[in-house]
């Protein structure tokens, strides 16, 4: 019951579920996942990720410039209310609506006239 030399030990007092370390780094590799899949899985969850961020921010967030024609609707509605096809009512209810669609834009859109407009830019008509 001395001290014994690490060459006199016996290897089967050891337990049954030690393993060397060269064992466990190999069974490790075998039953693991492999670095490719872990790199594409990798790929994958950054690719969507910046989608997901690139798409929000310009749906929500990136400034956009819409066109209003608010000219061409007054004229319009002069016209139909000096040739009598509508009423004092009728025109008052198309200038609310006027004003409601232009309520209605988002607070991200910059809204210019639709006179400015030559070309590439959403026009909203009323």
């Amino acid at each position: 019951m001395g001290i014994e030399s690490t060459e006199d030990a016996d290897i089967s007092e050891l337990p049954a579920n030690n393993k060397t370390p060269q064992t466990a780094i190999n069974s490790g590799n075998q039953e693991g996942m492999g670095i490719p899949v872990v790199v594409c899985i990798c790929l994958f969850v950054a690719f969507i990720t910046s989608f997901a961020s690139v798409y929000s921010y310009d749906r929500w967030y990136a400034q956009k410039i819409v066109a209003v024609d608010i000219r061409g609707y007054i004229a319009q509605q002069r016209d139909n209310y000096m040739a009598g096809k509508l009423t004092d009512e009728e025109l008052k209810r198309s200038f609310d609506h006027l004003e409601n669609v232009v309520i209605a834009i988002p607070k991200n859109r910059v809204v210019i006239m639709g006179d400015a407009v030559v070309r590439n830019v959403e026009t909203i008509k009323p």
